[in-house]
């Protein structure tokens, strides 16, 4: 039996590279923390993946307007959302999901895979904040929880969902 976080060449494409993705991370990240300590290293990993979340965020609003796309509701997002959905498994409940695969990479290397990918999971406040969305996360697989649930709502103020988590950027 294949475990999922384990990478296998008869496994889709798609399921292939987010493995890599989730390990390539945990490489450069485990390094990081490594080479500044813990504390600034979180740092410089946070602001790393602010720079790229907001990135992605340019990105899927480009493809929104070449394709004529308001994105106002959830529906509307996922039509331009970058990241396939392979190798997660959602629950019954919507944004509930019970595997992801990330986590499934990140836990072969123990309390510390975990950690880092703790900070990999803020870039969700950023991409759903970057198109007006606020994200609430009272569960998540990397916090040690059972499962990640993930309740969006369109923000009805001016005020930013990423800048209580990255205030000190």
């Amino acid at each position: 039996m294949n475990e999922v976080g384990i990478i296998r060449h008869d496994e889709s494409e798609g399921l292939r590279f987010g493995k890599l993705m989730a390990e390539c991370y945990y490489y450069m990240a485990k390094h990081i923390v490594e080479a500044m300590g813990e504390e600034q290293g979180a740092q410089v990993i946070r602001a790393a993946l602010k720079e790229f979340g907001e990135d992605r965020v340019a990105s899927m609003k480009r493809e929104a307007a070449e394709k004529g796309v308001e994105v106002t509701d959830f529906e509307k997002y996922f039509t331009i959302r970058d990241m396939p959905d392979c190798g997660w498994i959602n629950g019954d409940e919507r944004g509930v999901v019970k595997q992801c695969l990330f986590h499934e990479v990140w836990k072969r290397y123990g309390d510390l895979g975990i950690k880092l990918g703790s900070y990999y999971c803020e870039i969700d406040y950023i991409l759903y904040g970057g198109f007006g969305f606020h994200l609430d996360r009272p569960k998540n697989k990397c916090l040690g929880d059972d499962e990640s649930v993930f309740f969006k709502a369109k923000l009805t103020s001016t005020a930013s969902p990423v800048e209580s988590i990255f205030s000190f950027l």
